[in-house]
């Protein structure tokens, strides 16, 4: 805070309220000795003794203090024992309910596997029979081409016979149209 001598000359007084203060300049009612943490000594017992130098009223305040820390303490345990206990029974429940969760995905991936197995074995069937019928139908297809092979082959040769013979007949008929003709010029 702003020191009490400063007069505010044209100042924001919210900014001399935000000024940085100087330690070494203040000065505080309280005794130097508090900041540390020193008390009187001999306050509470004394030290060369050992003896308690505390009047009973006092001793049966701090008696009381004492039991009413120790309820309290005793009661955050139980809320804490609870708390434990609830969370460890969530977390035993979170992992009941993960492993119910991986077993059933496990089930539904043996599943999905099975049938991926069936769905190829039945392809592999499939294409094996469809393999089987190429290869018949190929082999038909040769047959056929075969006996097409074949009846052309017959089929030349009976044309081939048959020209040769048409050949023969054409000589034949030559030959006796020749003859008649030169029977008719005699």
């Amino acid at each position: 805070m702003a020191a009490q001598g400063k007069k505010h000359a044209g100042k924001d007084p919210v900014s001399d309220e935000c000024e940085e203060r100087n330690p070494f300049t203040e000065t505080r009612e309280e005794d130097v000795t508090d900041e540390h943490g020193e008390r009187e000594p001999f306050a509470e017992r004394d030290e060369h003794t050992g003896a308690n130098t505390k009047k009973p009223e006092d001793t049966a305040e701090d008696l009381t203090a004492k039991r009413k820390r120790m309820k309290m303490d005793k009661a955050c345990s139980k809320t804490k024992n609870k708390s434990k206990s609830a969370l460890r029974k969530k977390q035993l429940k979170r992992q009941k309910r993960d492993y119910i969760h991986s077993l059933k995905l496990l089930n539904v991936l043996e599943e999905y596997i099975t049938d991926e197995q069936k769905e190829e074995e039945e392809e592999e069937g499939e294409e094996e029979e469809l393999i089987k019928i190429f290869q018949e139908q190929q082999k038909r297809w040769q047959q056929y081409r075969s006996v097409r092979r074949e009846r052309l082959k017959e089929m030349k040769l009976l044309r081939d016979q048959f020209l040769k013979t048409l050949e023969n007949f054409e000589d034949l008929c030559d030959r006796v149209f020749s003859d008649e003709d030169s029977e008719l010029d005699n």
